[in-house]
Formats: structure tokens, sequence, C-alpha cells
């Protein structure tokens, strides 16, 4: 057995990470200076969620921070100590320099654990597309699955995991820099909801838009309809910016049209959902590839 270690990227709620028996690292970010810690054991998810994206409707200042390689050292080093082997899955290094973080932080550890075995995996992927990656290669490793196994499964795998979003209000992704002022002024006039998903690159990068907020949740129902494989064992996840009543409009049209084993419905990851802003919405589930 081997440890499996995530960012709080992934997405995963304390129930998800000790049913499946995996550890986690939390970004941190700032709210009008004070310092945010984005997953807290024990805190009520539904209940920050809403106090979080009703801070950032409010006009609150948000900044992020990727986690240093002094974090990642601190939290590997006692399991390491204790002789065992260990696989840090991060966000995708397209979004954030974690990845990098967590290359020097393994060569930092691999000088005093030379007999252990560190893995440090760029899952390209964010959110759920992350904690889904995770929960399987958590069940690969309950089934006998060794770590050289589950690693060489999550990267051949990665690429299959699709997310596709949508957004509420699109001054979130003009901030980011993602759109330009006009077209964050314009598509506002006009109801128009971009489109968006993750590519192979790991980035975040839009495909279509639609105009009115019912098209863009449909949408997002639409892609997992045409392009998901398998989905009797499919887990298929669902993350919102506090729009918990269209996340569970998605999943009533999922479960209608190609109901999956099973779906999960969580508030997004604060630190990603700065980006992206009160009232977004992203499906994950596997795909064939990521193309369209």
């Amino acid at each position: 057995m081997f440890r499996i270690v995530v960012d709080s990227g992934s997405n995963l709620t304390e129930d998800l990470l000790n049913r499946y028996d995996i550890d986690i690292i939390s970004f941190k970010c700032t709210i009008d200076g004070e310092e945010y810690i984005c997953y807290e054991e024990g805190r009520d998810d539904d209940e920050a969620g809403k106090v979080f994206y009703d801070k950032i409707r409010a006009g609150a200042d948000v900044r992020t921070s990727l986690i240093n390689p002094g974090d990642i050292d601190d939290k590997l080093r006692p399991f390491l100590e204790n002789g065992e082997d260990v696989m840090f899955v991060c966000m995708s290094a397209k979004l954030t320099g974690t990845y990098q973080s967590a290359l020097i932080a393994k060569d930092d550890l691999e000088e005093d654990f030379p007999d252990r075995k560190i893995i440090m995996i760029d899952s390209m992927s964010a959110s759920f597309g992350e904690g889904l990656l995770c929960i399987e290669a958590s069940k690969m490793r309950e089934d006998g699955g060794t770590i050289e196994e589950v690693s060489e499964w999550l990267i051949d795998n990665r690429l299959k995991m699709r997310h596709i979003f949508t957004v509420d209000n699109l001054k979130y992704l003009q901030k980011g820099g993602r759109i330009s002022q006009a077209e964050a002024v314009l598509g506002s006039i006009l109801s128009i909801k971009p489109i968006l998903f993750a590519s192979d690159e790991g980035k975040i990068d839009k495909f279509g838009t639609v105009r009115g907020r019912k098209k863009s949740l449909d949408a997002l129902v639409n892609d997992y309809v045409k392009y998901a494989v398998d989905v009797e064992d499919q887990t298929v996840a669902i993350a919102h910016c506090d729009c918990k009543e269209d996340a569970e409009y998605i999943a009533s049209r999922v479960n209608e049209l190609r109901p999956p084993k099973e779906i999960i419905i969580r508030v997004y990851d604060h630190c990603s959902g700065t980006h992206v802003g009160p009232g977004a919405l992203c499906i994950f589930y596997v795909g064939k590839d990521r193309n369209y």
C-alpha cells in the first residue's frame, strides 16, 4: 500500500477523502487581506460555500496562491518517515504552479529518503476532474495495484476526464484575463453564456456560446449525453459555485437521459471558484477523449 495525497483543488470533501483513504493539502487564499484555508476538516461545505461566494458577490478582494514546496514537504515527510511510499496528484500545471512546487519538494525528499518511492502527477485537470482520477486511483490501490501501476494508469487516462462548464457572470473571466472587457460587457448585455472545457494541454478554453442560463445548463447535459462512455460504471461529478438548484437540475437530466452509477454534487472548491465566480457550474465525467 502507498499514500495518495491530493491538493484541495481536487474538490474532494471530507466524506470522500475518508471513504477513499486519500490525504489532502489545502490551497490558501486571502479575502480582503485575511488568510483563508480552502479546505478545513469538519467544516460544513454548503454553508462555507455560501459565505465564500456571497463575499465574492459583495466585491471582496480574493487572491489565490500556489501550494509551496515547504507545505508539500511537511505533508509527505511523515509518511516517508513511517516507511510508506507516496503519490501526490495535483491540479494542472497550466493552471497553477503547484506541480512545480511538487517537483522541488520531490528532489529534497528523495535525498532524505532514497529508498522510498515518491511520485508526483500532473493531473492536467482541475476540481473534480482531478478528484475523480484520485478516486479511481484509490480503487486500484485497494484492488492491489502498485504505485507504479496506478501512476501509469493516471497518466494514460487523465486526458479522458472531461470538464465542461459555464459561468453566470462574465466579469470573473474578464478579471482573470480569459476574455476582454468588451466581450464581458457585450456578453452580459446579450445574456451570452460561454461553454468552456479542459483541453489536452490542461488549460481552460472556450468551445461555444449560448444565449441564456437555461441553455447553458442544457449544453452541459448534452455534452455528457453525447460523449460519456460506459456510464453504468461511472461516477459523474457536478461542482457549483453556490447554485445548488442548477446543479440538481443537471443531475436530474443526466439521470433521466443516461444514468451513471453515481452522481456527486459539491460546492466548487473555493480557490478555483474564485476565477469563475458565483453561479459557475461544471460537470466532470469520463469520455473517450477531450476532443470535439
